[in-house]
């Protein structure tokens, strides 16, 4: 069977009573060059029977595959090592992916050169919520091609944003698994990635989102104090590699973010001080990243 474009992935965990909107999001696409990957991860309701009626009454194939609860960045790999297509899309289960927006992928993707391709990591488009508002701020112009780093770090550009990367890329960059941790920032790989290839930006909401009262954003701060040793490798790899677009305010805060889960995952202040890169701006972020891990103590105590 031919490859398709998309790999369309979708992670999973107890979202059997809104996974069908997602799944209805992805057949209702004219564009019809893709394959759908679910990876459930560890769900103890019926998302894994719902996956298989909705497969059985549309005749549309989907990779299921279940894995014990280790969060998404794990269903990630999985999905990852699952696929056949060239671009791979996340596509959270209590989302929607709007009318044509594989077709605007593909369009963008296609009117690239084979040359520009090859050093291109994939294109990403808007979200928008349901009542039609922009997720953060829009890119520089459409379509906009350039670096992530620049992007987030140099232009500003912010907000929820959802990205069609390429596969081959995607396995050469897996995210790193900790025990008992079960997430990773997913901007770990994003700003790795950028440091070799580029990224083709397009003006166009690609994907509804709404953040659930039970999803990840809503349960940040409880999740940051599960997940220290992932968070800590997120701002080691930032101070040590990605820290060239950014003004000295932002360097500064990342630092105190490197201190703060440093200490959390037991990497003293003195071996903090033999391997950072800058001692200035370590000093400099040395107060808030301290005050910082110690409100997160008290927090722990208390709860």
């Amino acid at each position: 069977m031919a490859s398709p474009l998309f790999s369309i992935f979708i992670p999973a965990y107890n979202r059997g009573h809104v996974i069908t909107r997602a799944l209805d999001s992805i057949s209702a696409q004219g564009f019809r060059s893709w394959e759908v990957i679910v990876v459930d991860d560890g769900s103890t309701d019926d998302t894994g029977d719902v996956v298989a009626r909705w497969s059985s009454h549309h005749d549309i194939p989907v990779h299921y595959a279940y894995q014990a609860n280790r969060g998404k960045h794990v269903a990630h790999n999985h999905g990852v090592s699952l696929a056949r297509g060239e671009l791979f899309m996340v596509l959270d289960s209590d989302d929607i992916l709007l009318p044509d927006a594989l077709g605007k992928v593909a369009a963008a993707w296609l009117d690239l050169s084979p040359e520009a391709r090859a050093g291109s990591a994939g294109v990403e488009g808007l979200c928008i919520t349901s009542a039609g508002i922009l997720h953060g701020t829009p890119y520089p112009c459409d379509p906009w091609d350039g670096n992530y780093l620049v992007l987030r770090g140099e232009l500003g550009v912010c907000g929820e944003k959802r990205s069609a990367l390429r596969v081959d890329v995607l396995k050469h960059y897996p995210y790193p698994v900790f025990a008992n941790e079960t997430h990773v920032r997913p901007s770990y790989i994003w700003k790795q990635i950028a440091h070799r290839y580029g990224l083709r930006c397009i003006n166009q909401p690609l994907q509804v989102v709404d953040f659930a009262t039970d999803g990840l954003t809503a349960t940040a701060s409880r999740r940051r104090l599960r997940n220290v040793r992932g968070l800590f490798a997120y701002w080691r790899d930032d101070i040590h590699h990605h820290q060239g677009c950014l003004r000295v305010s932002r360097r500064i805060r990342h630092y105190a973010e490197f201190v703060r889960y440093g200490l959390h995952a037991d990497f003293g202040l003195r071996e903090q001080w033999c391997e950072v890169p800058n001692r200035l701006l370590w000093l400099m972020a040395f107060p808030r990243g301290v005050s910082n891990y110690v409100g997160d103590r008290m927090k722990t105590r208390r709860h």
